[in-house]
C-alpha cells in the first residue's frame, strides 16, 4: 500500500487497489447521502452525462481501469501512526467499519456507473478492481486547505464549491463547538423565529467572510478575485482558524440573544424594518458585518500580517470587554433596553441612504457599526453611536 504524509496540510494520503464489493461497502452510506458532503454534485442527469455514463458502464464491464476515486475522513481522536501499521486489508476493514463518517470527495459519477455496471455484469463485478485514494485529516480545516490548493486551478471549482465539499463535516464541528446557536439545513425547511437561529447556507457565507476578512463577497457568483482566494487559503492553512470562527459565531449568538430580549409591545404593524431586538441579526448583512469586524480584530485587516502574539492579545482584550458588555445588556430592564438598541435610529439610517447596491451598502454599514462597537465598548451607552458611525 502506497502512502504519503502531507506535512503542509497535516493529512495522510493512502493509495490502494481494492475489489469493487469492498469499495461499495465503504461508500454505500456516503453515496446514499449524495456523497456525504454538502455541496457535492448529485448524479448528473443531463442527456450528455447519461450518454457518457452509458459508455463508461460498457467499458467497466469490459474491464477498463478508472481513474482513482477519492474518499476522505476526519480522524481527530486517532493518531496517524495507528494507520501506518495497518495492512491494506486492515485499512479496508477500518473503512468498512467506519463507513458512516466516510465522504465521497471525488467519484460520484464513477460510482454511479460502477453500481449500474454491477447490475449488468454477469458476475456482478465481483472480480473488478479499482484504485482508491484515501485522505485522512486531523480536523476539517486541514481537509479544506487541501481542497483549496488542489482544486484552485480547475475552472468548475470556485471557493463556494470547494467549501461545500467539506461543509457537512464543518457543520458538525460548528454544532459541537457552538451549542448556543441553532442551524437549519435546507432539508429542515424551517425559518428563524427566535434569536440565534440561522440557515446553514448563511453560516457558510459567514465562514467565507471570516476567512477573507471582507464583508463584500457575493457567494452566488464565481469568486475569481485572487486576493480573496489567497487570503482565504492563508487563513485556512492555520490550524486554529476554524476554532476562531466558532468563537466569533458563538459571540454573535450571545449578542443576538441579548438583543432579542426586547420585543415591541405594539399590536399594530408600524412598517419599520427593525421592530424587535431579534430583527438586528435577523439580517444577513448585519451578521456579515459583525463577523467581518470580528475577523479583522482577530486576524488583522485583509492582506496584513502581524505577529500572532499581538493579534491574540488584542483579541483577548476585546473579547473580555465584549463578554462584559453582553452581561451588562442582559441586566438592562426591558424599557431601557429599547433605548439602548436605538432601533429607530438604525431604521432611519438605512432608509435615508439611497444606493444602487443596497446589499453591499448594508454590509459595509454594519461592519463599520460593529467595529465601532468594539472601539467604544468600554463607554458604550447606547448603540446609537454605532449606527451613526458610517
Amino acid at each position: 500500500m502506497d502512502y504519503l504524509f502531507d506535512s503542509r496540510g497535516n493529512c495522510m494520503s493512502f493509495l490502494m487497489t481494492i475489489e469493487y464489493p469492498k469499495y461499495k461497502q465503504i461508500v454505500d452510506a456516503a453515496y446514499a447521502n449524495k456523497g456525504g458532503i454538502e455541496g457535492q454534485r448529485d448524479v448528473l442527469k443531463a442527456s450528455t452525462a447519461i450518454r457518457i455514463r452509458k459508455r463508461m458502464i460498457e467499458d467497466i464491464i469490459k474491464g477498463t481501469v478508472l481513474p482513482p476515486v477519492v474518499i476522505g475522513a476526519v480522524i481527530s481522536d486517532q493518531s496517524f501512526d495507528d494507520f501506518l501499521h495497518l495492512s491494506e486489508d486492515q485499512l479496508v476493514s477500518w473503512l468498512v467499519e467506519h463507513n458512516d463518517v466516510i465522504s465521497l470527495i471525488d467519484g460520484m459519477q464513477r460510482t454511479t456507473a460502477l453500481m449500474a455496471a454491477e447490475k449488468e455484469a454477469l458476475n456482478g463485478l465481483a472480480d473488478y478492481k479499482l484504485r482508491v485514494e484515501v485522505w485522512l485529516a486531523k480536523n476539517v480545516n486541514h481537509l479544506i486547505y487541501r481542497m483549496l490548493i488542489l482544486n484552485s486551478g480547475q475552472v468548475p471549482w470556485d471557493i463556494k464549491r470547494q467549501l461545500q465539499t467539506v461543509f457537512s463535516t464543518l457543520l458538525k464541528k460548528i454544532r459541537n463547538d457552538v451549542p448556543n446557536i441553532t442551524i437549519f439545513t435546507q432539508d429542515d425547511n424551517k425559518r428563524r423565529v427566535a434569536p440565534a437561529q440561522y440557515q446553514a447556507s448563511d453560516i457558510l457565507e459567514l465562514y467565507l467572510v471570516f476567512g477573507s476578512r471582507k464583508e463584500k463577497i457575493d457567494i452566488k457568483e464565481k469568486l475569481s478575485d485572487e486576493f480573496v482566494r489567497l487570503d482565504f487559503i492563508e487563513v485556512t492553512s492555520v490550524d486554529e482558524s476554524s476554532d476562531l470562527f466558532c468563537r466569533a459565531l458563538s459571540l454573535l449568538g450571545e449578542l443576538d440573544k441579548c438583543f432579542g430580549r426586547y420585543q415591541n409591545d405594539q399590536t399594530e404593524i408600524t412598517g419599520e424594518r427593525f421592530l424587535n431586538g431579534k430583527d438586528i441579526f435577523g439580517s444577513q448583512p448585519a451578521r456579515v458585518g459583525f463577523i467581518a469586524a470580528t475577523a479583522q480584530l482577530m486576524l488583522g485587516r485583509p492582506g496584513s500580517t502581524q505577529p500572532k502574539e499581538i493579534t491574540n492579545a488584542k483579541w483577548e482584550e476585546k473579547n473580555i470587554l465584549m463578554d462584559k458588555l453582553i452581561e451588562k445588556i442582559n441586566q438592562i430592564e426591558l424599557p431601557q433596553l429599547k433605548e439602548f438598541l436605538a432601533l429607530e435610529t438604525l431604521s432611519e439610517k438605512l432608509l435615508i441612504k439611497k444606493v444602487s447596491k443596497v446589499g453591499d451598502f448594508e454590509r459595509e454599514f454594519f461592519k463599520t457599526a460593529f467595529y465601532t462597537m468594539y472601539e467604544e465598548i468600554e463607554n458604550l451607552g447606547t448603540l446609537e453611536v454605532c449606527w451613526n458611525a458610517y
